[in-house]
Order: structure tokens, then C-alpha cells, then sequence
């Protein structure tokens, strides 16, 4: 039996998926019944990800984002820290690695408290 192996994401109203080709034949369905669109399987932005297909499967990153977060002046102004913030807070929460150490983080400092 081949390996099913794939990725598939929905942000607001765009879903995306994307796998080996027994993924893609078995996600056919889904796609005909929400009308999806077809699109590049290979090296595009969805919601932020990278995405492109390596000779070991998929590879997504964040470097264009990640890449935005340049150290701002003490004078900057406020929005400009607000949006790094915000920048900081996708980052953090679209990666499961971060993101669950992050809140063990939170649980620690809060009984700390």
C-alpha cells in the first residue's frame, strides 16, 4: 500500500491541499464538494507558510516573515511595535513547536506569580 501523506489548510474562506498523489486521489472528493480551485502544487504562500516540495516531501517555512522583524529605533512609533507584536504572535502560534512551549512558559511564570 502507498504512503498517504499530505497537508491540507483553511484560512477564512481558502483552504489549500497538498500530498503524494494517493493524498491528492483521496482528498478528491472534499475538493469537488466545497468547488475548490486548483492550484500550483509547488512553491507557493498560504496564510504565511511557504510551501514547496522537496525530494523528501514538503518543506514549510516562514523566513519572509520571520525576515519583517528587523530591531526597531527606541523612538519608533507605537504602531510599528504593535505590529511586530502581532508579527511575533502568528509566528509563535502557526508553529506547533513554539507554540506549545510557549504556553508551558505561561503555565510556570503565572504560579510563580
Amino acid at each position: 500500500m502507498a504512503k498517504l501523506a499530505g497537508l491540507a489548510g483553511t484560512y477564512v474562506d481558502d483552504s489549500m491541499l497538498s500530498g503524494s498523489d494517493e493524498f491528492m486521489k483521496s482528498t478528491d472528493v472534499t475538493s469537488q464538494r466545497f468547488e475548490a480551485k486548483p492550484k500550483a502544487l509547488d512553491n507557493f504562500v498560504f496564510a504565511g507558510l511557504e510551501i514547496s516540495t522537496t525530494d523528501r516531501g514538503l518543506c514549510l517555512h516562514q523566513r519572509k516573515q520571520i525576515g519583517k522583524l528587523t530591531m526597531l529605533p527606541p523612538d519608533a512609533p507605537f504602531s510599528e511595535f504593535k505590529s511586530r507584536l502581532m508579527s511575533l504572535g502568528w509566528i509563535t502560534h502557526t508553529r506547533p513547536d513554539i507554540s506549545c512551549r510557549v504556553a508551558q512558559l505561561a503555565q510556570t511564570s503565572s504560579s510563580l506569580t
